[in-house]
């Protein structure tokens, strides 16, 4: 039986062509067959064989009394074979794989991979012999379509222009003449197969799933079998498609045919070869046509370290003279490998230092020298780069350097070469000095200009709105009303008793440059029936200044957020009292102001809707460069009529005016923390420790013992004016080692965020600043100075620490100390 009809060339090309049928195809890289075997009569002028990329071979299979050749008829088969008579086979087969899958409607999917022999013109003719490589896709179709076929040598997306019975017909012959499908035509007569553009690339053979294949075949085609051999790992064959299930339908089982050939060179020994060394070299014991050479036969050996070496009769080589040759131990990490008593003895290690930072130098014995991108710091050579780190084997520089020194006057900017680079401009600055204006850096540093303008006119402040909240009667306004009431009664009877709370906002205006001195906001008590109280209630600072004086009531009241800024005793009616708000008001602008009282006595005062005694706010603003303020006190006369006797009493008290100068407040600097940190004890924290410890340590006993000192001040009561010294004073402690060549180093330290009771060597803060003292000889008992001057500008706290370059180290008392703890002194001018 026919296993593959006859096709002429012309006749394949137009079943392709009058398919009607699209093509896609997906798969591993083409790379066709291997190689093939000799041309001989013995195999009528046929490839005795094909080569796979695995190396396998598989032969002609002629013999017409073979049933796993599976050869169509003969035309007298009782006559031997013989092309030039015509008795010969149209065709016959190197390999013939198939598998089927069940389609719907009784319908089947059948695929067919071949390598067959034939003749050009499909007549049996002397010199005529062809062999072509062959993929065929026979499907018949549920419905119109695209499919997807997915088969051992990739995927192919195919389209079926109608439903039904092998709507895709779909064939791809590499051929002879016609332009075939697989590639470009030419004269290809055995190569074919070969060519990158077939399909076929290896064979499709029986896996380990018993049974096994008839001896010297790669199957049986007569048994379904699981198969091994797909370069893309898809041992199945799988359509999926418009009226197929989800997934397709797929089969792993398959009819296989092929007979193995004896290749000589492949490295496997096959039926008639005594070996197989994998090439066709002579020389080494197995011969060219895979026979043993004889004993004695001179070979190559693979021991460079013996000469001579003959053949045991057996295949191998051996035997001969030892030698001193160079050879290869087969350890990478050795070089200068020598051969001696027969054995190749490793020379020096490797040296595989390649002077890169940025890898971890090492030797596999396998391979070499070994280079393995680290994460290790590095030095990329920009200086404007920090933290630089190995990656990929380079280094790779890391964030810019913060060049910013907080300096207005300098123009900052990194030079690669050099680092950071500080210019010194001629920007605008403030040199902080409330007396000078138009301030501008030179030398980089702020330089004062003129002294500033201050007004002369009196400044306007007013009660702007006021009035007051009930708690029992919750959305009632009081804004229309002439009293101002606080208490904090508990409402029994609605209306009467509640808790009161009024809430006054003031103007202040024309005060512009000069600064507050003095701020009373006054309130008259009322002359009105209880509105006495043992006490005249709290008043506060509030930032909520957005009510409506017409619209407040309780449940919309701001907040009483702010400080308390005074408390008032007993108050009387008609009395006049007064509230200091100095704190509370810092210029022009709106404040807000609440009272209450902790009291169930409540006070009543008069509104700014009163006809008498309504709110009034005095201010009292200076010039800040300026002479001290000046405070006056005036009394006025004063007429009280009583009536309803006939005469009237007038008492006069002469007006009287009293001045006092208010000096400015002296200056309060404190040390307000202090410690040291040690290398040696990375995580020990100092900070109740009765000493301040500065060392360099003991670099010559390789250990630690670094130590640095970290004192945090307060500086208030400056205001405006300017610091002409401020020096920091320490008391060397009256213990042992206290005396010292140098008593240390001090700097400013930007990051003042470190805490006393927690700071140890791995927290401690940067030293980023320059030097501002040095000390000389220091002794126990004696006080010694730091001048800070020029880091003290104002209030504020400043941070410094003390280190040394000397391993002759010092200690000096700290603030946990009995005596002699810190103190710093600072003086300033008007």
């Amino acid at each position: 039986m026919r296993t593959l009809q006859s096709v002429a060339l012309t006749s394949i090309l137009s079943l392709l062509l009058g398919s009607g049928v699209a093509a896609q195809a997906q798969s591993c890289p083409h790379q066709g067959l291997a190689s093939f075997g000799p041309i001989s009569e013995a195999t009528f002028g046929y490839p005795a064989y094909y080569v796979d990329q695995n190396g396998l071979g598989l032969g002609v299979c002629l013999d017409p009394a073979d049933p796993l050749c599976n050869l169509p008829s003969l035309p007298h088969p009782s006559e031997p074979l013989d092309i030039a008579s015509g008795n010969f086979f149209d065709e016959h087969l190197y390999t013939f794989v198939t598998a089927d899958v069940p389609m719907p409607g009784g319908g089947i999917g059948l695929v067919v991979f071949a390598i067959t022999g034939t003749f050009g013109t499909g007549a049996v003719i002397p010199g005529d012999q062809v062999v072509f490589s062959r993929v065929r896709f026979r499907i018949d179709t549920p419905a119109a379509g695209t499919y997807t076929i997915t088969h051992p040598f990739g995927v192919h997306t195919l389209r079926a222009a109608a439903a039904g019975r092998r709507s895709i017909n779909f064939t791809d012959d590499c051929l002879l003449s016609v332009p075939p499908t697989c590639g470009p035509a030419g004269l290809n007569a055995f190569t074919t197969p070969l060519a990158p553009f077939s399909w076929i690339s290896t064979w499709l053979r029986w896996d380990a799933t018993p049974p096994a294949p008839p001896a010297g075949y790669i199957g049986d085609p007569a048994i379904l079998h699981t198969i091994t051999g797909s370069p893309c790992g898809t041992n199945f064959f799988r359509v999926e498609g418009p009226g197929l299930p989800p997934g397709g339908v797929q089969t792993n089982l398959w009819s296989v045919l092929g007979k193995k050939a004896s290749v000589c060179g492949n490295g496997m020994v096959e039926p008639g070869e005594q070996c197989d060394d994998g090439n066709t070299v002579a020389g080494d014991c197995c011969d060219p046509t895979c026979q043993l050479e004889p004993a004695g036969a001179p070979c190559m050996g693979t021991n460079p370290c013996f000469a001579e070496t003959t053949c045991d009769g057996a295949g191998v080589c051996g035997g001969g003279t030892p030698t001193m040759a160079t050879c290869n131990d087969g350890n990478a990490c050795t070089t200068a490998d020598v051969c001696a008593s027969g054995t190749c003895v490793g020379g020096p290690q490797l040296n595989c230092d390649d002077g890169n930072v940025c890898t971890t130098d090492s030797c596999n014995p396998a391979t070499g020298c070994v280079h393995t991108p680290n994460t290790a710091p590095c030095n990329d050579g920009n200086a404007c780069t920090t933290g630089d780190t190995c990656a990929n084997g380079s280094c790779a520089g890391g964030p810019v350097p913060n060049c910013n020194d907080a300096n207005l006057c300098t123009d900052d900017s990194c030079d690669p070469a050099t680092g950071c680079v500080h210019t010194p401009n001629t920007a605008p600055c403030n040199d902080a000095d409330a007396c000078t204006t138009a301030d501008t850096c030179a030398g980089g540093v702020c330089v004062g200009g003129p002294p500033p303008f201050c007004p002369t006119n009196t400044p306007l402040a007013a009660v702007t709105a006021d009035t007051y909240v009930q708690s029992d009667l919750p959305d009632t306004n009081f804004g229309a009303s002439s009293l101002l009431a606080v208490d904090n009664g508990v409402a029994a009877a609605p209306g009467t008793t509640g808790v009161q709370r009024t809430f006054l906002r003031v103007g202040v205006g024309g005060v512009g440059p000069r600064r507050i001195s003095s701020a009373h906001l006054q309130l008259q008590v009322a002359s009105v029936t209880n509105a006495q109280s043992v006490t005249g209630g709290v008043l506060h600072a509030i930032t909520g200044c957005s009510w409506d004086e017409r619209t407040v009531t309780w449940n919309s009241q701001p907040a009483v957020d702010g400080p308390v800024l005074a408390i008032l005793g007993a108050v009387a009616q008609g009395q006049t009292m007064d509230f200091d708000v100095t704190p509370a008001i810092s210029g022009d602008g709106v404040y807000c102001f609440a009272l209450d009282t902790i009291s169930t006595d409540s006070a009543l005062y008069s509104s700014r809707e009163a006809t008498v005694g309504a709110p009034q706010v005095a201010v009292t603003a200076v010039c800040p460069c300026g002479p001290a303020p000046t405070t006056t006190t005036t009394s006025t006369t004063t007429t009280t009529t009583t009536e309803p006797t006939p005469t009237t009493t007038t008492t006069v008290s002469e007006t009287s005016t009293t001045t006092t100068t208010v000096a400015a407040p002296a200056p309060v600097a404190t040390v307000l923390a202090d410690t040291f940190v040690q290398d040696d004890r990375p995580t020990t924290n100092f900070g109740t420790n009765e000493l301040l410890c500065v060392d360099a340590g003991f670099p010559k006993k390789k250990k630690g013992g670094v130590q640095r000192t970290f004192i945090r001040v307060g500086m208030s009561g400056v205001g405006t004016r300017r610091v002409t010294s401020a020096r920091l004073q320490l008391q060397v402690a009256r213990v042992r080692n206290a005396r010292s060549a140098l008593g240390g180093r001090i700097h400013v330290v930007r990051d003042c965020t470190w805490n006393e009771g927690t700071v140890t060597w791995k927290t401690q803060p940067a030293i980023d600043r320059p030097v501002l003292a040095k000390l000389g000889m220091v002794a126990p008992g004696q006080t010694v100075e730091f001048d800070v001057t020029p880091a003290i500008h104002g209030d504020g706290v400043y941070c410094f620490a003390i280190d040394t370059p000397s391993t002759d180290g010092t200690d000096y008392g700290s603030r946990e100390s009995a005596a002699g703890r810190p103190q710093v002194s600072v003086q300033v001018a008007p």
